[in-house]
């Protein structure tokens, strides 16, 4: 798969340069929020720099580099968060189907050092022929700021 979203290199960078992690500063928690959710141990967040449109964070709110490091009480809440989230993706893109990525470390490609499954919707592919040139691109064309919108109209937030 081949995505284009041209600020995607940018991610991570702050973590690089001073060390802080983007998921515990309360700037990016209220610039990325999703505020329907309402969790006890877990944030949803819309992804800055989506893999594709849609693309929400299921992040722990504690800060947890390992999954195992997760306690059983946020162990416990995470297939609530996950079901919630299939509900908007069921209503905003008509779809049952989705990807949950987690990658830990820097070698698997983890940029931010707090866990955090990626959640993308998959709504069915179109195709304009039997073989696309373009069948294995995606071109993200929605803002996490858009999907932010949305989510607040679609739950009247």
């Amino acid at each position: 798969m081949i995505i284009v979203e041209k600020r995607r290199a940018n991610y991570g960078a702050s973590y690089k340069k001073n060390g802080t992690c983007e998921f515990c500063k309360k700037e990016v928690l209220d610039d990325q929020l999703v505020k329907h959710f309402k969790f006890k141990y877990w944030n949803v967040l819309a992804c800055k720099y989506p893999y594709m449109d849609g693309n929400l964070m299921l992040i722990p709110k504690r800060h947890v580099t390992h999954t195992e490091k997760l306690s059983a009480k946020e162990w416990a809440e995470f297939p609530a968060v996950l079901s919630a989230v299939q509900e908007i993706y069921l209503k905003l893109f008509k779809t049952k189907s989705f990807n949950l990525m987690l990658q830990i470390g820097k070698e698997s490609g983890a940029t931010i050092p707090h866990i955090h499954w990626m959640i993308i919707p998959r709504p069915k592919k179109k195709m304009l022929s039997g073989w696309n040139v373009f069948q294995n691109f995606y071109f993200v064309t929605m803002d996490y700021k858009d999907l932010l919108k949305r989510i607040a109209k679609e739950f009247k937030i």
